[in-house]
């Protein structure tokens, strides 16, 4: 089994390619996904309490505060992540271990894929990238957030092209879905070839 990771920043497209392997039939460790089971784990909340106790109200977390907390302070970003990691960590170890003594390909999923290490588990990494203003257009549109919240949540992250430099390959998504899905393809081949 080769491990593949997929990363970018926000808004590149990396859960339109997952989406793209998912239905060609390969298995996809999304991590994105596995933070929102986190946030229904008992010792993962009580934890964030602790830390976190005003983004707490009677229906559970304030997920809009918790956010607007964390991407304009990086200090409070960081505090989140350290509470994050162990846990999906955990889920990323055992996502590994069963599939080991699979055959083909486990695409990993993850926006912070070189700030937490998990590339050093990569056979190989495909950075997805686009223009900045598709970017901030996907973005701002998909979670009804504004420009500014935007640009704290873009200025917090690894540059693109940083995560381009350091990826074994290139995948814009700029393009409409039936060219995105031949480029798929394309890489694919790169991988098993």
């Amino acid at each position: 089994m080769k491990i593949v990771g997929i990363t970018g920043a926000i808004g590149c497209g990396k859960t339109t390619v997952a989406n793209i392997l998912k239905e060609m039939g390969y298995d996809i460790f999304d991590a994105d996904a596995e933070v929102k089971k986190i946030y229904q784990d008992d010792n993962f909340l009580m934890i964030l309490k602790s830390v976190f106790p005003r983004v707490f109200n009677k229906d559970g977390v304030d997920k809009k505060l918790l956010r607007r907390i964390v991407f304009s302070n990086q200090k409070e970003l960081l505090k989140l992540e350290e509470i994050i990691e162990p846990f999906l960590q955990e889920l990323f170890i055992k996502k590994i271990e069963k599939s080991v003594h699979q055959q083909g390909l486990l695409f990993i999923d993850a926006v912070l894929l070189f700030e937490k290490g998990w590339n050093k588990y990569c056979d190989k990494v495909i950075c997805v990238t686009v223009d900045f203003e598709t970017q901030k257009q996907r973005v701002m549109k998909r979670d009804g957030i504004s420009e500014e919240e935007f640009l704290d949540i873009y200025h917090l992250q690894m540059n693109n092209s940083k995560k381009c430099e350091l990826s074994d390959i290139i995948l814009d998504t700029g393009c409409d879905l039936n060219k995105l899905e031949f480029n798929v393809k394309m890489v694919l081949d790169r991988i098993n070839g």
